[in-house]
């Protein structure tokens, strides 16, 4: 119900009656002249469009509702990658660390008594610096694969050995 057609029909059947029309007849000339009454068809066609509209507009409020439910969904997700990034970079430098350690202890290891034994604590050693500066590149970090690169190296896969 629109309030306000009703609101000015109620003036006009106001303004009707004070004029001394008290006739159900002379009351709906009065509506018609002020344009307020319309015939079945286009009364039947303006409740058909009015529920039309009724229906797209609750369409669109289920869109507006599944748009924002998929958003939600993906802040969630979101904040997991950062927290598994973040997850994921805790335990990286840690096993750094447990690297860098070793490679110190074998450097030590290696001693410094002889010329080749100096040489692999050297080498262990810039190794150990290296990695704790960041200067080793982790294979793939780059996103390039060698042509040489293999990542099968299962037994079953390896070419057959014969005895003879």
């Amino acid at each position: 119900m629109n309030t306000n057609r009703v609101n000015a029909a109620a003036g006009v059947l106001h303004a009707a009656m004070q004029q001394g029309k008290s006739l159900p007849q002379s009351l709906a000339y009065g509506l018609e002249a002020a344009g307020l009454l319309q015939s079945p068809e286009s009364a039947a066609e303006l409740d058909r469009l009015s529920r039309l509209a009724e229906s797209l507009h609750q369409r669109v409020d289920h869109q507006r509702e599944g748009k924002a439910r998929w958003r939600a969904r993906a802040e969630l997700a979101e904040a997991r990658v950062t927290e598994l990034e973040a997850e994921r970079g805790a335990v990286v430098a840690d096993r750094d660390a447990q690297i860098i350690a070793w490679l110190g202890k074998k450097a030590r290891e290696y001693g410094t008594s002889n010329r080749e034994s100096r040489d692999k604590a050297e080498a262990v050693g810039r190794m150990a610096d290296k990695l704790s500066r960041g200067a080793v590149r982790r294979p793939h970090e780059d996103g390039y694969v060698s042509p040489l690169h293999q990542d099968h190296t299962i037994s079953h896969d390896l070419p057959e050995v014969s005895g003879g």
